[in-house]
């Protein structure tokens, strides 16, 4: 299926993976085939952008999501100041395609034909090459992406995670790391643990069994929904 709300961005210079690290929710110690799911926070602990960080060729690549694209752009520019970082969006020159439901591995970093391929959490895959070359057959829709999201109990964009919501409130709980160093929102997200308090998981239920009206995702037999813990 297409990914159209991803974003590729490629960052270069010798302060980059600090300058990941120093914003991410998640440790950013990348190997050479090795994809990190993690989060850029605001000061509240909100999210601003979803990042699926690897490394190719020297250069830090990110599919990033955001509900504000050029804002987050401006925002990671602002925390660039002295180092050597710079950010470029090469969307614009590359397909950005999801592969799910697939029954195989989805893990790590792979390269061939001229296709990148990244695993999210062993869940799915996010294939990636120029658009200079033809797009492959595209045989998933929205509809039956969302029921096969709603079976492995992935939260999404549009649907849990948004700009209004931290890492604790939208099943992202794995994308925040518990002993890194500092990052922008870490206090509240510590505090949020110590008294364990307004932290919510996902879970899958019939819909014959709770109200779909309050579910994060609706299907057609079962949804989503966020609960407190």
């Amino acid at each position: 299926m297409a990914f159209d709300n991803a974003q590729a961005l490629i960052f270069t210079g010798s302060d980059v993976e600090k300058f990941l690290d120093g914003l991410s929710s998640n440790k950013v110690e990348i190997n050479h085939d090795e994809v990190i799911d993690t989060l850029v926070l605001d000061n509240k602990a909100k999210i601003i952008a979803q990042m699926h960080i690897f490394k190719l060729n020297n250069m830090y690549i990110s599919v990033t999501i955001a509900d504000d694209f050029n804002g987050m752009i401006d925002y990671l520019n602002s925390k660039v100041l002295s180092q050597d970082v710079t950010i470029s969006n090469v969307t614009n020159l590359n397909h950005i395609d999801i592969v799910y439901n697939e029954g195989k591995s989805h893990d790590k970093m792979k390269r061939f034909s001229k296709i990148t391929q990244i695993g999210i959490n062993n869940l799915y895959t996010v294939e990636i090459y120029s658009k200079q070359l033809d797009r492959l057959e595209l045989d998933g829709d929205e509809k039956s992406f969302t029921e096969w999201r709603i079976d492995n109990i992935i939260p999404w964009y549009g649907y849990e995670i948004s700009g209004s919501v931290n890492p604790y409130q939208c099943g992202l709980n794995y994308q925040v790391h518990e002993n890194k160093g500092c990052f922008t929102g870490q206090e509240i997200l510590t505090r949020m643990r110590t008294r364990k308090k307004g932290i919510y998981r996902l879970v899958c239920r019939a819909n014959s069994d709770s109200p779909t009206s309050i579910a994060s995702t609706e299907g057609n037999e079962r949804s989503l929904y966020l609960e407190r813990i």
